[in-house]
């Protein structure tokens, strides 16, 4: 990282005076340097983060909007193959990812996809570049043998335990695994809209009919979102949200939160 700063010639005088229609010299603030810690003693937030994020997630959430018409293109693939490397990253429970996530890139198979949507969302599925099928798995148990893999030794025997525990006595196996995946769509969507590509989450749709499509077997799989992704067509628009108040609580709901502003185009050049 550089500053540009404005500094006295290299002689040791002052600079000329500047004329009236010159542009001031650049200066940018120094920032006052973090207190230093061994690498080791640094949690994840601290080795990782610069200090531009909050700026660049403000940008984030605000370009990203339900997308109602796409071009006709496609994705490259090392485009899509980022988006899917950072959805991955969605925290799970237990960290046992309990779903799939299905890429319709295939013309023919769109068309064929079109025959469980609703009339009004297939030329989302035709147009778009990609479609990604969110599969909750309500059979996690199966995903036991591949866990064991990526879980430390000490934690492997507790896999089952868990899974029956939280998606069998908390949960049922459809609320749990849908818990899950709706965090990883989340991710998914902020992904897609990092690498300049639109989305439609859409939930207009006969789940019977796409999974007969896909050839996925019902019992283990259910689909709570089909999300058409590409280039847009058209400008998008800035959608409102309820007020922070009516939202957001402190300790109780009769203590909302007040003092909340709420993020809007506008925020950028705050």
């Amino acid at each position: 990282m550089y500053l540009l700063r404005s500094n006295p010639s290299s002689s040791g005088k002052k600079g000329r005076k500047s004329k009236k229609g010159d542009r001031a010299p650049l200066t940018i603030p120094e920032q006052a340097p973090r207190p230093f810690k061994g690498i080791r003693n640094m949690s994840r937030i601290e080795r990782i983060l610069d200090g531009s994020e909050p700026q660049a997630f403000k940008r984030l959430t605000l370009a990203r909007f339900s997308c109602k018409e796409f071009e006709k293109k496609a994705i490259p693939d090392e485009v899509l193959n980022q988006v899917l490397g950072l959805t991955l990253r969605a925290p799970t429970a237990f960290n046992i990812q309990p779903y799939k996530v299905l890429m319709v890139t295939d013309d023919l198979l769109k068309l064929r996809l079109t025959g469980g949507m609703m009339d009004s969302n297939k030329d989302k599925i035709l147009k778009a570049g990609a479609t990604a099928i969110f599969l909750a798995d309500k059979d996690p148990l199966q995903l036991v043998p591949k866990l064991e893999r990526i879980k430390p030794e000490e934690l492997q025997s507790e896999i089952p335990r868990y899974i029956r525990f939280f998606g069998e006595k908390i949960n049922s196996p459809k609320e749990w695994a849908l818990k899950n995946t709706m965090i990883a769509v989340s991710f998914y969507l902020l992904a897609a809209t990092s690498l300049g590509l639109a989305t439609a989450p859409m939930e207009g749709f006969n789940e019977d009919v796409i999974l007969k499509i896909l050839g996925i077997p019902e019992g283990r799989y259910t689909i709570p979102l089909v999300i058409p992704t590409g280039y847009p067509a058209g400008t998008g628009k800035f959608t409102k949200r309820l007020p922070p108040a009516e939202v957001f609580y402190f300790n109780s709901l009769d203590e909302p939160a007040s003092n909340v502003r709420a993020i809007t185009d506008s925020s950028l050049v705050e």
